[in-house]
């Protein structure tokens, strides 16, 4: 697919709007939080996750409450 990962950046960019720049950075698929402490940290990849699970953009994982897991379907 032309474009593909500009497409989907773009889409990582309106997801997570409102996260950019004070406790994420995006590039690509991939994502990097941030914070003062290591549980600021774990606070926000807990929201970033969450995001995730919302918009059904969990590609190729399985969220099943605090464990994750690769989804076999996908390999």
């Amino acid at each position: 697919m032309y474009n593909a990962h500009t497409t989907f950046q773009r889409c990582m960019i309106v997801i997570y709007s409102h996260m950019l720049e004070k406790n994420i950075e995006l590039f690509i698929d991939d994502f990097s939080t941030f914070g003062k402490s290591f549980d600021h940290c774990l606070y926000h990849l807990d929201d970033i996750l969450k995001r995730c699970s919302e918009t059904n953009l969990v590609l190729g994982h399985k969220i099943l409450g605090k464990d994750i897991q690769v989804d076999q379907a996908k390999i």
